[in-house]
């Protein structure tokens, strides 16, 4: 049975030699080892790189083919190019995108890609994402949990979701450095452990609470890590719903739940078999796809489809989790 991951990173070393130069950012670079680089975000650790794989195609195959993983949809994880000034997160979208699109040329099949966009400049970006659609066959689109502080319901996004569902591009949306970041740093926690889940699951609330899946009713979303912590609060995420609506002005016509299970897939990343219960008990196998996070250091890959198949699950649901959602999700009806 093919496996496909929808949730794991690749950083081009270009890209991270041209931040470990930048002094004019809360972000910053260190390389600690030839392939070993960490990034802070205001002095805080945001996600260590330490295998071949996070950069170069040929290390991660071999790692893939031993983990049992057949495709990955390939995407740069955070720092995001919104955290460049517009001129140079413009052209280093157009660059990581460019490198994504080399390596799934090369390897056809094994490797496809979710395109990168300078967010801050939202004409260039529409642009961007023209282009790697059309050119270079991008399957979806990289979309952090907060643009450089900014609500990704913010209304000049719009005209990003509304090209999204045109194209029928799914949006990955994935932890960025959290605006929750200061009160953890004085909780001396790591960023990893409550301020990216959070930060999502915050996330998508907003897209629903503000209207936007209402609005753009055939828009995908994949919600990482397991959904967050929506999966769990669902009730009272329902509740708050009805209970604050007339004084948010909130208007979409149905419960938020309704909205998630309609339009929002998470990926299998728990490795805590109770949790992913729990989703799959609100969700069904038809609303969860395979993620690794591969290859930060607390992902999973060597574990995450053991797990999906000890929830004993027939084999056509497993199937649709490890596979067939996925490939309907990104198109993926020839790959290996």
């Amino acid at each position: 049975m093919k496996v496909v991951d929808v949730h794991n990173h690749l950083y081009p070393n270009e890209y991270l030699e041209h931040l470990e130069g930048r002094t004019d950012s809360p972000i910053k670079v260190e390389r600690t080892g030839p392939t070993h680089w960490i990034i802070y975000y205001k002095g805080t650790p945001l996600g260590h790189m330490s295998k071949p794989g996070h950069f170069e195609p040929e290390p991660r195959i071999k790692d893939i083919d031993e983990y049992g993983i057949d495709v990955q949809i390939l995407t740069l994880p955070a720092p995001g190019v919104e955290h460049l000034p517009a001129s140079d997160g413009v052209e280093w979208a157009r660059r990581v995108n460019d490198r994504l699109a080399e390596i799934c040329r090369n390897y056809k099949g094994r490797f496809y890609a979710g395109a990168s966009l300078p967010y801050q400049d939202i004409d260039a970006a529409l642009k961007e994402l023209e282009r790697a659609k059309k050119e270079l066959d991008v399957r979806g689109i990289m979309m952090f949990s907060n643009i450089a502080g900014k609500p990704i319901y913010a209304p000049e996004l719009m005209p990003i979701y509304e090209m999204a569902e045109a194209y029928e591009l799914p949006i990955f949306v994935h932890p960025a450095p959290p605006v929750t970041t200061d009160a953890v740093r004085e909780m001396h926690l790591p960023l990893p452990l409550f301020a990216f889940i959070m930060d999502t699951s915050m996330a998508v609330c907003g897209l629903i609470f503000h209207g936007v899946l209402e609005k753009f009713p055939r828009l995908k979303i994949i919600h990482a890590h397991l959904g967050g912590v929506f999966p769990y609060m669902v009730g009272r995420i329902d509740d708050c719903y009805k209970s604050y609506e007339k004084e948010f002005n909130y208007s979409i016509p149905e419960p938020p739940s309704v909205y998630y299970k309609r339009q929002v897939y998470v990926d299998a990343i728990s490795f805590h078999l109770p949790a992913m219960r729990c989703a799959l008990d609100y969700l069904g196998p038809e609303r969860m796809v395979i993620g690794t996070d591969y290859a930060h250091p607390i992902g999973g890959p060597e574990r995450v489809t053991g797990f999906v198949k000890a929830l004993g699950l027939p084999e056509a649901d497993l199937e649709k989790i490890l596979w067939g959602n996925a490939a309907q999700l990104y198109k993926l009806d020839g790959a290996r």
